[in-house]
């Protein structure tokens, strides 16, 4: 296998990785976002509940109640403590950062005299962009840093 076939083969790898891993993630953050609509929407029946019927039922509901919101609680800080929403964000910029590359490659591998010097630059900087991403996560994200 020669070096233009290699590179191309594994920009292909690390873009199907990120892209499959970014719509994981969305997945995710969706499933995630859902639950907390209905543990809210389930809360707030239940309090009308206790409200509307004082006498009746009304440690049943409460202890209903104390349920869900531990529920829901957890959900929110299961979700915190994943980052699936961030991770989604990163993993899809990452993916259209590689696309990019791979598109500007086949482009100025089609030039002629195209060659060597053109797939070195190509690989530095598809190095340089996953070494960032893995820095990027494990700093700025997974660290707290603010990134603003």
């Amino acid at each position: 296998m020669d070096k233009e076939q290699f590179l191309l083969k594994e920009l292909d790898k690390k873009i199907k990785v990120f892209k499959d891993e970014s719509t994981k993630h969305k997945d995710i953050h969706r499933q995630f976002r859902v639950a907390a609509y209905i543990f809210t929407g389930v809360l707030s029946v239940l309090a009308g509940l206790a409200l509307y019927l004082p006498d009746q039922h009304t440690s049943l509901i409460n202890i209903s109640i104390l349920l869900i919101s531990a529920s829901a609680a957890a959900c929110n800080s299961w979700e915190g403590l994943r980052k699936s929403d961030e991770l989604w964000i990163h993993e899809r910029t990452i993916f259209y950062t590689l696309t990019d590359l791979k598109r500007e490659l086949e482009f100025d591998l089609q030039g002629s005299g195209a060659g060597e010097d053109v797939l070195k630059k190509a690989f530095i900087r598809f190095q340089a962009i996953l070494s960032n991403s893995g820095d990027k996560w494990s700093g700025d994200i997974v660290g707290g840093k603010d990134t603003g």
